[in-house]
Parts: structure tokens; C-alpha cells; sequence
């Protein structure tokens, strides 16, 4: 830069200060694109350093006091202060920063540091990120101010106080700094001293078997009173009194110590259907949690041990939300497994079985809304695919199927018939009606990776 240049930047400066009283960040903030690894504040008061020499350079050549050097001290700059008693003159009287009105120190800076790190002292994290909450009159100001001055050298007032509380906190806790995908955010607004944490989900991810049925995946209010309790659900206000959900995520909000939960299958399976082979992949997105180190092992162990002959689950990880768009995204077309012991209502023709196999190879069934839940589902006709059907009789009037079909097709349905609203059906090829049907889902399969897990 040339001295023209340089020159420049300092009127630049001393205009500004002659307009309005600038702390040492709000000063250098103004021309933070000129300089790298030094601090806005360091900026600030190297400006200020200059300018009190400049004046009194200026005061030696003319004999006159340059009002910039009174300015200056009417900020609290103490070089200038000193230069003012040195010339004669006592100090004006301090002046309050124009813009942030004196709440940008570092001293305030590492007071709210010290407060948040209280608090974050309680929690496990891997990294952090510092948010900050700034007045809109604050902003104002300062917005004013260049579009006066015609300053496009300067940066957001919020990268000062990030970097000034972020840097305290890294200090105390040597973690790094997390932009994309932060264990925690720490809010803070100096201008009132306060600060607020907002704790990023912990999310989990695995595969669930269901043992009995009879069961939901997630908690199933009563009927007839939504969960306030009635005579029909015995004042319980449920349908049911545990769901899978519940048997994984109360162990897991008690062991990361979160606030709640929130249960994310690959899809579900009937309520009086369970889930063998495989199993079904899970997210658990625990939410506000104190610990996130805790081996999974244990996680494990609890669920299998409290939930015994109800639900197990294995192959836990830790997952993201990006999995979680994953496990959303795909569920509907994941393939999706079944065995189904069905009884008819006489002997079945085995020729009629070899039929229903060559039949449902690679075909696609048009299925309406079942009547069973129709009043929670749009009325409308689905296409999905069913890739084979397996049978073998166990006895003349009762079949075990394997039926593979793409996710989201009404395996009891497809089976039924569901008078006529799933075409073709199972039950119209055998010619006999099903008196019985115990369904259980034995694997899932997503298409990306070509196994049941995400």
C-alpha cells in the first residue's frame, strides 16, 4: 500500500472518531479486511496509536491541539490521555462507544465465557460453536455509519464477539470449533451479559427385534379419550402398555442423561406382527443429552436385559441426522421381508400354491387403503412391487409364506385380499379364505447399500 493510501485510511479513520466516540473493537471492525491475525480491538488501537502521534506531530508543526487527539481520549484511549496532560489540557470527559455503547471489552467478553463454561462443564462434547445476539438498533448504528462513511473494509460485529468468546472457551476446554455439525451451540449476548446453550441431538442408530405381539412400535393412545383417560382404556389413556420405542429410548434417556427422545424406524410393522431374523433398522434421536462418550455396549445390554423376551436390539452406532434423511428417504422403497403362517378356511390345492408362486414373481399389486386404517390413511390406490413368494404347507389347511415386496405394501392385505381392495391377492389363487394370519417381519433391505443396515 502506498503511503497515499495509508494516508487515506487514517483520515478515514479520524473522520469517524470526529463523528462519533469508537471503542477499540467498533474502530478496528471498520477496516478488519486490511490485517490478518491480529484482533479488531488490536486494530482499533493501533489506529489510535497513530492518530495520537499524528496529533501530536501536527501540534508541534502548528502549535494547536488537533481536536482528534481530545476525541481520542474521550474514549478512554490512555496514550491520548496522557498526550492531552502532557500538552496542558485536562482529559474530556468519556463518551460511551457510539455503536455497541462500551459492551464490546474483553474483560466482558471472558466474564460470559466464564458463565457458559459453568454450565458446559456439565455436559461431554466433542467441539463447540459460538453463536451471538446482536440489538437491532446496535446494527443500525453501525449499518449507518459505513453507508456515511463509504467503509467496505469491515466485518460483522457478531465475528467480534464469536471470536472473542469463542477463543476464551476453546482456552478453557481445547476443543475445536464445529461450523457444519456442532455437539453444542453457545449463544451469547454481551449486551446483556447472558448466554444460552443449545445442545445438538445425539443420535443412535441399530436394529430392533420384536419378540411377542401385540405390541406397537410407538405409543398407541386410546381410541376413545387420545390419552386423558377413560373407562375403555382403564384410565390408562393407552392402547397399549409398552412400545418398542419406550423399551429402547427410557434406558437411553437415562443413561445420556437427555431430556426426551424420539424413536425414527425404517417403517413399521403391524402391531400383533413381530420382527425376527435381521430385524429392523432404528435411529434413536436423544435429544439435549449431558453425555455422549458412553460405549454403546452398555446401551445394549440394558435394553436386551429390561426389555427380555419383548425387544432386543444390536449392531448399535452412533449415527447423524444425515443418516436419519437417509433412513427417512429410503424406507419407503426399501424391500422388505416377511414370513406369514397363514390357517385357511379348508385344504389348499397344492397346485394352486406352485400357481401363486409363478404368479407373484416381479409383479406389481394395485392396493387401496385397508379399511383397518383408513381412518389415519388417505383412501387412495398404492402400486408396489412384490419380488417373490415362497410357501410351504405345514398341514392341508395351513401355509407358511416368505414374501418379499417392496417397503410400504400391506403384506395381510396382499394375503386377504381385503375384500377386493388389494389386486391380485393371495386368497383368490388359492381359492380359500384366511382365518388366521401371524406375520413377522424378518429382514429389511435398503437398495444403497444391500443390507439392513443404513
Amino acid at each position: 500500500m502506498s503511503f497515499e493510501g495509508l494516508a487515506k485510511i487514517l483520515g478515514k479513520a479520524e473522520n469517524l472518531l470526529l463523528a462519533h466516540p469508537l471503542c477499540d473493537y467498533c474502530l478496528g471492525r471498520q477496516f478488519s479486511s486490511l490485517c490478518y491475525g491480529a484482533g479488531n480491538d488490536e486494530k482499533g488501537k493501533a489506529l489510535k496509536l497513530i492518530l495520537t502521534m499524528w496529533s501530536l506531530i501536527r501540534h508541534r508543526e502548528s502549535g494547536e491541539t488537533p481536536e482528534i487527539l481530545r476525541r481520542l481520549a474521550s474514549t478512554g484511549f490512555g496514550p491520548a490521555m496522557k498526550t492531552l496532560q502532557a500538552l496542558g489540557e485536562e482529559p474530556p470527559r468519556q463518551l460511551s462507544c457510539y455503536i455497541c455503547g462500551g459492551a464490546l471489552t474483553r474483560r466482558r467478553m471472558e466474564e460470559v465465557a466464564e458463565k457458559a463454561a459453568e454450565e458446559l462443564r456439565e455436559y461431554e462434547f466433542r467441539n463447540l460453536l459460538v453463536g451471538a445476539r446482536v440489538p437491532a438498533d446496535v446494527r443500525e448504528r453501525e449499518d449507518e455509519l459505513r453507508a456515511a462513511f463509504s467503509i467496505d473494509t469491515g466485518e460483522d460485529i457478531k465475528e467480534d464477539i464469536t471470536r472473542g468468546v469463542g477463543s476464551a472457551l476453546q482456552r478453557k476446554f481445547k476443543v475445536p470449533v464445529e461450523y457444519q455439525n456442532p455437539d453444542i451451540v453457545v449463544l451469547v449476548d454481551i449486551f446483556s451479559g447472558t448466554y444460552e446453550l443449545q445442545v445438538n441431538p445425539l443420535f443412535i442408530k441399530g436394529l430392533y427385534r420384536k419378540l411377542q405381539k401385540n405390541m406397537p412400535q410407538t405409543p398407541w393412545y386410546c381410541r376413545y379419550c387420545w390419552g386423558r383417560g377413560c373407562g375403555k382404556c382403564n384410565y390408562t389413556g393407552r392402547e397399549y402398555p409398552e412400545s418398542v420405542s419406550e423399551l429402547i429410548g427410557e434406558p437411553a434417556l437415562k443413561l445420556f442423561e437427555a431430556l426426551s427422545y424420539k424413536f425414527h424406524g425404517a417403517g413399521r410393522e403391524d402391531v400383533d406382527a413381530t420382527v425376527t431374523g435381521t430385524g429392523r433398522p432404528f435411529i434413536l434421536e436423544l435429544k439435549h443429552p449431558r453425555k455422549r462418550f458412553i460405549d454403546l455396549t452398555l446401551l445394549e445390554k440394558m435394553v436386551n436385559e429390561n426389555a427380555r423376551g419383548k425387544v432386543e436390539i444390536s449392531n448399535l452406532e452412533y449415527s447423524s441426522r444425515r443418516e436419519l434423511r437417509i433412513l427417512k428417504n429410503l424406507s419407503p422403497i426399501a424391500s422388505k421381508t416377511y414370513e406369514a403362517v397363514v390357517e385357511f378356511d379348508g385344504d389348499v390345492d397344492d397346485e394352486a400354491l406352485r400357481q401363486v408362486m409363478e404368479m407373484f414373481r416381479d409383479l406389481m399389486i394395485n392396493q387401496r387403503t385397508p379399511r383397518r386404517v383408513l381412518r389415519r390413511r388417505a383412501d387412495k390406490v398404492r402400486q408396489k412391487r412384490v419380488y417373490y413368494v415362497e410357501a410351504e404347507k405345514l398341514s392341508d389347511c395351513v401355509v407358511k409364506f416368505r414374501i418379499k415386496a417392496q417397503g410400504g405394501l400391506y403384506i395381510k392385505e396382499l394375503i386377504d385380499g381385503d375384500e377386493g381392495r388389494t389386486e391380485p391377492n393371495i386368497a383368490e389363487i388359492i381359492g380359500r379364505r384366511p382365518l388366521k394370519i401371524d406375520l413377522s417381519v424378518v429382514e429389511v433391505e435398503y437398495p444403497e447399500t444391500g443390507n439392513s443396515n443404513l
